[in-house]
């Protein structure tokens, strides 16, 4: 008659193995999206400080034809 703790050990190795590969698998899934989400910050940063280099641009733009449309009006009223 066989050993009952000896038929259930392959049964416990292969289920230890199995756990261990979906643990190994996922752990590599969380650290995929960590990166993936590090990617996505320092993307959304450039992002961020372009637009606020671009609204600088428009303010300096936008203050630069003002003042030579206040220059003009004042050089022909003269």
């Amino acid at each position: 008659m066989p050993d009952p703790a000896c038929a259930a050990g392959p049964d416990r190795t292969a289920r230890w193995a199995s756990r261990r590969t979906r643990s190994r698998a996922a752990v590599g899934r969380l650290e995929a999206a960590r990166r993936g989400f590090e990617r996505s910050l320092i993307t959304l940063r450039r992002a961020a400080l372009d637009a606020v280099d671009s609204g600088d641009l428009a303010s300096l733009t936008l203050r630069v034809c003002g003042e030579r449309r206040l220059r003009a009006n004042g050089e022909g009223a003269g």
